[in-house]
C-alpha cells in the first residue's frame, strides 16, 4: 500500500483530498538488486564459502547513487518493504527467483537521525533477535564491551532513550543474559561469579586457550579469544561483526537467514578527509561477507580506489572488484560493476507520479495541462515534482492553479544540491552554470581558481552529466543537469554563499576570457572549437553586456570558412529595428545569422536585416 503524504494532507483543509507518497517504476534498479542478491546467495551457500576468510575479495555490496532529490531514500524504503513482505512489492517488480529467507535491516545514516557506529551494530543485532536464540560469541563480547564503556547505564535504558526499542527490542537484553548464563554454566562457574561479565570472559578465554571440551561450541570461532582480550573501545567493537557473521554461519539450515542491510544517506557519514565513521562501516561490511549491503547515497563509493590505502582498511580493485569505476572496469575487461546511478524520471514516469500523488474521488487532481508543464520543467528530477505538488496545494487554497504557475524555478533545489558540497565546489558549480559545456580546465578558469581539485571533485557529482561521445562538444564533455543549471542561474536562493549580481558579472567576465583563451590557443582548423566558443561567448556577451573583444576576430574566422552552422535560434521578430537589438552581441549574432540565411531568403530581407544592424550603432 502507498504511504500517505502527511505533509500534503496537513497543508489543506480539503478532507476529500487523497495524497500518497507515489513511487514510480525503478524497475531497472530492482532487477539489478535481484541479480546481485541472487549471485550473493549462490556464493554464500556454496560448499567452499568460509566466513573466517578475511583475505578473499568482497562482492557483497550494491551501491545506488544519484543527485539529491532523485529518490534514493524512497528506493531504499521500498526495497526494505518489498524484501520484508511480498505483499508490499510493487506489481511491476518481479518476484525473487531464490527461496532463501531474507532479513532486511534499514539504517538511516543521516545526521538528523543521530546514528553512530554503536547504534548501527545494535540495530543489526536487534534485527537478528528474530532468530529466536542467543548468539553467544557476539553476545558475551557485547556484554563485556557495554559494561566497560557504559558503566552504570543499562543497555535497556540506552535503547529506550535512543529509540531502538521495537517489538523485538526487549528480547535482546534477555538473549544477552541467556548467552552469558549458558557460557557460565558450560564453564561450571559459581552462581555469583556467573553473573559477573568480567569473570565469565576471563574464564572463557582460558577455556578457549586450553581447548576445553566444555566450550567446544565456541572453539570454532578462532578469533573470539583475541576479541575478548582486546581493550573494549569503539575500534574493537568494529571487529565484533565478524562474530555475528560466524554465528549466522552456525545456524541450522532450517533457521538460516540472509541479512540484507540497507545503509541510506551514506554521504552524511563524513567527507573525503574525515573518514573515521566510514572506516568503521567498511570494516563491518568486510567482516560480514554472508550479509548483503545495499548502500544509497549521493556519490559513488570509492573503496576500489587504491589511493585511499591508509585512510580505509580495505582498498583497491582486488578487494572490491565490483566497485570499480566504469573506466577502470573497462580497462580490466569487466563490466560487472555494482555501483548504479539512479536515473532521472522519464516523461512517462513524471506523468504517472503526478497522477498518483494527488487525487480526489479516484481522479487525478493535477490536470493534464499542468502535468505537462511540470514534467517539461522538471527534466526528470523527482524533487522538482515534489516541490511542484506543494506549490499546487498552496495555490489551490486561494484560486484554481494554472499551467503558467509552474513555469518557475524552485530555490529549494539549490539548497538540496549544494548541501554536501565544499565552498570551493559550490563556487565552481555556480561558475559552470554559465556554460553549456565544459571540462575541468575550463571550469577552473571560469571560477578564477589556481588549482583544479574542486572542479575534479565536482565533475564526479551525479548532477554533472556527460554528453554521449558522438555529441560531445569541443569545449568539454560535461554539462549540468538542465533544471539544476537553470535554477542556479535564475532562482533567488537564500543560501549563505549566494551570489550577488556583481558576483555573476565577474564570473561571466572570467568565463568569457577563458573561452577566448581556449579559442586563441586552439588550432586554426578546429571548426568545432571555433563554433563552440562563439556560441557560448556570444551568449555571455549578450546576457551581461560585455564588449565583443575576441568575438570580432572569431566572427571573421567563422565567415571566412563559408560554412554556416547556426550560432543562435532564428529571430522571432520578422522586421528588426535598432530598438530590437540591445547589445553588441545581439547585433553580431543578427549579422552572422543574416549572412548564414542569405542563401535561403530574398536579398531584400537580407539587406533589411543588415541595415537594421548598421542602424543600431552598436
Amino acid at each position: 500500500m502507498a504511504r500517505p503524504d502527511l505533509r500534503a494532507l496537513f497543508s489543506s483543509n480539503d478532507r476529500g483530498l487523497d495524497a500518497d507518497e507515489a513511487f514510480t517504476s525503478r524497475q531497472a534498479e530492482w532487477s539489478t538488486l535481484m541479480a546481485a542478491l541472487g549471485a550473493h546467495i549462490q556464493r554464500v551457500t556454496a560448499p567452499g564459502f568460509n566466513v573466517d576468510d578475511v583475505e578473499a575479495p568482497r562482492t557483497n555490496v550494491l551501491v545506488f547513487h544519484g543527485t539529491g532529490g532523485i529518490g534514493k531514500t524512497a528506493l531504499s524504503q521500498k526495497i526494505e518493504l518489498a524484501l520484508a513482505s511480498g505483499e508490499d512489492r510493487p506489481t511491476h517488480w518481479s518476484e525473487p527467483a531464490f527461496h532463501e529467507r531474507l532479513l532486511p535491516v534499514r539504517i538511516d545514516l543521516a545526521r538528523s537521525a543521530g546514528m553512530d557506529f554503536e547504534r548501527v551494530v545494535l540495530t543489526i543485532r536487534l534485527a537478528l533477535t528474530r532468530l529466536g536464540r542467543p548468539l553467544p560469541a557476539f553476545d558475551v563480547a557485547l556484554r563485556r564491551y557495554w559494561e566497560q564503556t557504559h558503566p552504570g547505564e543499562p543497555l535497556e535504558e540506552y535503547m529506550r532513550r535512543g529509540g531502538l526499542v521495537s517489538q523485538v527490542g526487549q528480547t535482546l537484553p534477555q538473549q544477552l543474559q541467556s548467552a552469558l548464563a549458558d557460557v557460565a554454566g558450560a564453564l561450571a562457574l559459581p552462581g555469583t561469579l556467573g553473573s559477573v561479565v568480567g569473570e565469565v570472559t576471563r574464564a572463557l578465554v582460558c577455556a578457549l586457550r586450553e581447548r576445553r571440551q566444555t566450550v567446544r561450541a565456541l572453539a570454532g570461532c578462532s578469533r573470539l579469544a583475541y576479541l575478548l582480550e582486546a581493550e573494549s573501545d569503539l575500534d574493537t567493537l568494529s571487529y565484533y561483526p565478524h562474530l555475528l557473521a560466524w554465528e549466522l554461519a552456525q545456524q541450522p539450515a532450517t533457521a538460516r537467514i540472509v541479512p540484507v542491510i540497507l545503509l541510506d544517506t551514506f554521504e552524511d557519514i563524513g567527507d573525503r578527509i574525515h573518514r573515521d565513521f566510514e572506516r568503521l562501516l567498511q570494516r563491518l561490511v568486510w567482516l560480514m561477507p554472508n550479509a548483503f549491503f545495499v548502500i544509497t547515497g549521493r556519490n559513488r563509493l570509492q573503496w576500489a580506489d587504491e589511493a585511499l590505502q591508509g585512510q580505509l582498511d580495505f582498498t583497491g580493485p582486488a578487494a572490491w572488484p565490483t566497485l570499480m569505476s566504469p573506466s577502470a572496469a573497462s580497462s580490466r575487461s569487466t563490466r560487472d560493476t555494482q555501483q548504479v546511478l539512479v536515473k532521472f524520471f522519464s516523461p512517462e514516469d513524471c506523468h504517472a507520479y503526478l497522477i498518483r500523488r494527488l487525487s480526489r474521488d479516484g481522479q487525478p487532481l493535477i490536470n493534464a495541462a499542468i502535468r505537462q508543464v511540470i514534467t517539461t520543467r522538471s527534466d526528470g528530477l523527482p524533487l522538482f515534482l515534489d516541490l511542484a505538488v506543494q506549490r499546487f496545494i498552496a495555490i489551490r487554497r486561494v484560486r484554481e492553479p494554472q499551467p503558467a504557475d509552474f513555469d518557475v524555478a524552485f530555490p529549494a533545489l539549490i539548497a538540496r544540491t549544494v548541501r554536501d558540497l565544499t565552498p570551493d565546489e559550490r563556487h565552481v558549480l555556480r561558475s559552470v552554470a554559465l556554460l553549456d559545456s565544459f571540462d575541468v580546465a575550463l571550469a577552473t578558469k571560469a571560477a578564477g581558481m589556481t588549482h583544479e581539485a574542486a572542479a575534479l571533485r565536482l565533475v564526479e557529482r551525479p548532477f554533472v552529466l556527460e554528453y554521449p561521445h558522438s555529441t560531445a562538444t569541443a569545449l568539454g564533455p560535461h554539462h549540468l543537469h538542465g533544471v539544476i543549471r537553470s535554477t542556479i542561474r535564475t532562482a533567488d536562493d537564500q543560501t549563505d554563499d549566494r551570489w550577488s549580481q556583481g558576483d555573476w558579472e565577474q564570473a561571466a567576465g572570467r568565463a568569457f576570457e577563458a573561452l577566448g583563451e581556449r579559442w586563441r590557443t586552439g588550432t586554426a582548423q578546429d571548426r568545432r572549437l571555433l563554433v563552440g566558443c562563439l556560441r557560448q561567448g556570444l551568449r555571455l556577451a549578450r546576457d551581461f553586456q560585455l564588449d565583443l573583444d575576441w568575438l570580432a576576430d572569431a566572427a571573421w574566422d567563422y565567415v571566412s570558412d563559408s560554412v554556416w552552422e547556426p550560432l543562435a535560434a532564428p529571430p522571432t521578430v520578422p522586421e528588426l529595428t535598432a530598438s530590437t537589438l540591445q547589445t553588441r552581441a545581439d547585433a553580431l549574432v543578427e549579422m552572422l545569422s543574416a549572412l548564414t540565411r542569405r542563401r535561403h531568403e530574398h536579398r531584400e530581407h537580407t539587406v533589411a536585416r543588415l541595415t537594421a544592424v548598421a542602424d543600431t550603432g552598436l
